[in-house]
């Protein structure tokens, strides 16, 4: 008996490694084909910027050529110092647009922070009731408001201006974005602010001192999706905007100047394309951390 339970615990040693190793080998397989699996999806998804990439460097005698890779080896980058030449027409429709992503990008956290402060830690009469108003408003269609608004901002002279662009996101912020606020300051324990107002702090510090730091992440996320829609927006500035104005924001400006009734090559229509999504892709590549963790949180409740 002896002999043969000592003969038995090495096979059974054997058979456990042997199991390990095929577990180990099926799980780096697996492993192998999802990155495989992913590298195609990505490719796929990134394959437009790709193109709009290569022709953008193409020389303007092969850009008729139909191909992403110059026959010649020719490496044109002029079609980049056209557009971004100082005094040039994309010049001045990235500044305007840069001046209203700038403004909207810090102005928006704020503001929708401190709607979400009030309805998320404040207590007063009609709180419930103001806050299905504001989130009612999510079901209008923009559609609905452009004739109106319209007629307000030409009673105001903001047509061809930036006011249009800016002014209005300031009042609040925008529903969805006060409740993301609102569902992220929810998760943060009231104890903290009777601590705090124990210590002397009134609502306002609280706000600034306490909530501000602690809602960082959604704050990030806010203000970086803020930049995107204001830097990518059409709709707005094709609205309130003609061709000539001196307001002329990028997405229009690009419209305009290198769309369907351009005159330009086809080359100069990408390289404005590709400096038009660079930013936003810097962007999410630097803070996806905080855009995913921003939109993890807003779920949680005290």
């Amino acid at each position: 008996m002896r002999s043969i339970s000592e003969n038995a615990f090495p096979a059974a040693e054997g058979e456990a490694r042997e199991t390990s190793r095929r577990s180990k080998m099926k799980k780096k397989i697996f492993i192998t084909i999802s990155y495989l699996v992913l590298a195609i999806l990505s490719l796929f998804f990134l394959f437009p910027f790709i193109v709009m990439v290569c022709l953008s460097v193409l020389p303007d005698s092969e850009i008729n050529l139909q191909v992403l890779i110059s026959p010649s080896g020719t490496l044109n980058l002029g079609t980049y110092i056209r557009i971004l030449t100082p005094g040039s027409d994309y010049m001045r429709y990235l500044m305007n647009t840069l001046q209203v992503a700038l403004i909207t990008t810090v102005g928006i956290p704020l503001v929708s922070s401190l709607c979400a402060y009030g309805f998320a830690k404040l207590d007063f009469k009609g709180k419930n009731a103001m806050f299905g108003i504001v989130l009612s408003t999510m079901m209008i269609p923009a559609v609905i408001s452009i004739v109106p608004l319209y007629t307000i901002y030409a009673k105001l002279g903001w047509i061809n201006t930036l006011y249009p662009m800016w002014v209005p996101s300031l009042f609040g912020g925008g529903a969805t974005n006060i409740f993301l606020m609102r569902q992220f300051m929810r998760g943060i324990p009231n104890d903290m602010m009777k601590a705090a107002q124990l210590d002397g702090a009134n609502s306002f510090v609280i706000y600034v001192r306490l909530m501000l730091p602690l809602c960082l992440p959604i704050l990030l996320y806010v203000a970086v999706m803020s930049f995107m829609n204001a830097w990518n927006d059409f709709m707005t500035p094709f609205t309130y905007l003609d061709h000539g104005s001196k307001s002329v924001t990028l997405a229009l400006g690009v419209y305009y100047d290198y769309g369907p009734a351009s005159t330009e090559l086809a080359n100069v229509a990408m390289a404005s394309g590709v400096i038009m999504t660079l930013p936003c892709a810097v962007l999410f590549f630097c803070f996806q951390r905080y855009l995913i963790d921003g939109v993890a949180v807003t779920g949680m409740k005290d």
